[in-house]
């Protein structure tokens, strides 16, 4: 079984993570994980996904660096 995988990338500030949480909203029926990597000590990222996804059934990880 082929498990679709799409993977967002981009400089700061170009929109990623206004992006997945536009597509998180949009698509709520459908099951996701969401895996964030962030360079920095604390993931704001992490937690604007988290608080996008209580809306559907996703999963947030943040991975450690």
């Amino acid at each position: 079984m082929k498990i679709p995988v799409t993977i967002v990338t981009g400089f700061l500030g170009s929109g990623k993570t206004t992006l997945i949480c536009g597509l998180l909203r949009k698509i709520p029926d459908r099951r996701l994980a969401v895996l964030v990597n962030e360079f920095g000590e604390v993931s704001v990222d992490g937690s604007v996904l988290r608080a996008a996804g209580q809306q559907c059934d996703v999963e947030i990880h943040d991975l450690p660096n």
